[in-house]
């Protein structure tokens, strides 16, 4: 069962990242994008991180995240089966607390994949892109594993995970972000299946 308990813990940033991905996709938020970075190039002459790392899609992050852990909560105070399957205390949180939980949670994904774009910048990987061999099979690793390692660790702010819990954090969270990265490419809302 513990499974099922890390996968509905989980499931707000999932579903804040699905969300996140078809808000920046609107033609607007499109239009009218900011690169983190300005477009301003590190003094190797590259982009710091890339068209891809937008204001639109680090704010909209954090608000869809403090959006579905609220409505987890919110959910979870009516519905008893999900109450009792949760790692979470929800009846021990203070009103809003859990929006604020969840954007933090937002926050600590969108932080957390900052240093990879970075460095892939550094050897030349395009934005949205990878390649081929081990260094490809490493950063697809890494784009899967990085936001999950900040979730993790946001985490402790207001619960403390057993080490079994935290390894299936990692791992369901990771797989499940791969899995939601095709199906985004199958729903063209990203480049590339990875």
């Amino acid at each position: 069962m513990i499974g099922l308990e890390v996968l509905l813990f989980m499931m707000p940033i999932v579903l804040a990242g699905m969300t996140n991905m078809g808000w920046v996709k609107l033609p607007i938020v499109k239009r009218n994008r900011v690169a983190m970075d300005g477009g301003r190039c590190w003094r190797d002459g590259k982009p710091v991180f890339g068209a891809n790392k937008t204001w639109a899609g680090f704010w909209g992050m954090i608000v869809f995240a403090g959006f579905w852990f609220g409505m987890m909560g919110i959910a979870a105070e009516n519905w008893d089966w999900l109450n009792r399957h949760s790692l979470l205390p929800w009846d021990e949180f203070s009103p809003g607390s859990e929006w604020l939980y969840g954007m933090l949670w937002g926050f600590a994904y969108v932080l957390f994949e900052l240093p990879n774009s970075f460095i892939k910048r550094r050897i030349d990987i395009a934005p949205g892109q990878n390649d081929r061999g081990l260094k490809g099979l490493f950063f697809t690793m890494m784009d899967q594993v990085d936001s999950v390692i900040g979730c993790i660790l946001a985490t402790y702010v207001f619960y403390h995970p057993s080490i079994m819990e935290v390894v299936l954090f990692l791992v369901i969270g990771s797989l499940i972000h791969y899995v939601v990265n095709v199906l985004l490419y199958v729903m063209k809302l990203k480049n590339q299946a990875r």
